[in-house]
């Protein structure tokens, strides 16, 4: 999942003060769309990730629940979208049935929306290592950062699920657009207990209501309350990020010897090229020489 920088953020509750006044001022749901609020922004665009050719992350096909990451995201995408329209909120949706999007034509519909919108794009996890379990949300504009911090915060305390933390990573989905916008991954389909649980109605259910609950929040209240994070300046991200990392953030990687050969392999090589079994060998031809001329003299005729 290369690495480029990674930092994580793990932020307090909001005070109790700004809890009620959040829940205060959603206790009436206006009739047509809101106007910015805090937050300033009324749009909300909504991705599913992958779809179509792009199955995404799968649970396994030796899983008791074989579940497809595109499957999962276009459903809590819709419930999301039901969240936020009962709240008031617009919303635009990338795909709304099983057809693929490429990323930088999801950047390009987010940013037509303009100003006033932010992209939430939604995602499960998938990994080699079925023990990993937990939910994160990515952002890298410090735009974003509220908007990724109360998503996280409501999405954990709706599901229930480890805290992995808000992340700053420079994804196409995170850096590319020109408004704020995070990247949800809400759960591990290759860990059996958190997959048995997304492959409910009532799972991801929550896990909707958790995202478009930390969404209303940031409409609602903006930032106050989140410590701010610096703008990091960095270049676009491509889909060669995925294999070369820029040269910027080559100086953080640790450090490590290359690995040595398997031992096998190296005995295999001390036995092929030692002296002795050069000897080895040459014993072994002139023993089967001196057979071949036994035989070969019993075969003759005695006069």
């Amino acid at each position: 999942m290369f690495r480029l920088t990674t930092f994580s953020f793990i932020s307090p509750p909001a005070s109790l003060a700004i809890s009620l006044a959040f829940l205060s001022g959603c206790a009436q749901t206006p009739s047509g769309h809101l106007p910015a609020g805090a937050g300033h922004f009324s749009t909300v665009v909504i991705d599913p990730g992958h779809g179509g050719k792009d199955s995404g992350g799968v649970s396994g096909r030796r899983a008791p629940i074989f579940l497809r990451e595109k499957d999962l995201t276009l459903d809590t995408a819709k419930r999301v979208r039901a969240e936020l329209r009962s709240a008031g909120l617009r919303t635009v949706m990338i795909r709304e049935d099983d057809h693929f999007v490429e990323l930088d034509d999801r950047v390009n519909i987010a940013n037509r929306q303009g100003p006033g919108a932010v992209l939430v794009s939604i995602h499960y996890d998938a990994v080699s290592n079925s023990g990993m379990n937990g939910a994160k949300t990515f952002f890298w504009r410090a735009d974003s950062h509220g908007l990724a911090t109360r998503i996280q915060e409501h999405l954990v305390a709706a599901t229930g699920e480890t805290n992995v933390g808000v992340i700053r990573r420079r994804l196409r989905l995170t850096r590319n657009p020109s408004i704020p916008s995070v990247l949800c991954e809400c759960a591990y389909l290759t860990n059996p207990a958190e997959a048995r649980k997304a492959a409910t109605d009532g799972y991801r259910q929550r896990i909707a209501n958790g995202i478009a609950q930390g969404i209303l929040e940031e409409y609602k209240l903006g930032d106050v309350g989140i410590a701010p994070v610096p703008e990091i300046s960095a270049p676009l991200s491509s889909a060669s990020d995925k294999y070369h990392e820029h040269r910027s953030y080559r100086h953080l990687r640790k450090k490590t010897r290359p690995r040595d050969p398997p031992r096998w392999l190296t005995w295999t090589a001390e036995f092929a090229w030692s002296d002795w079994a050069l000897r080895y060998r040459l014993e072994a031809y002139a023993t089967l020489k001196s057979r071949a001329g036994v035989k070969r003299h019993g075969a003759r005729k005695v006069a």
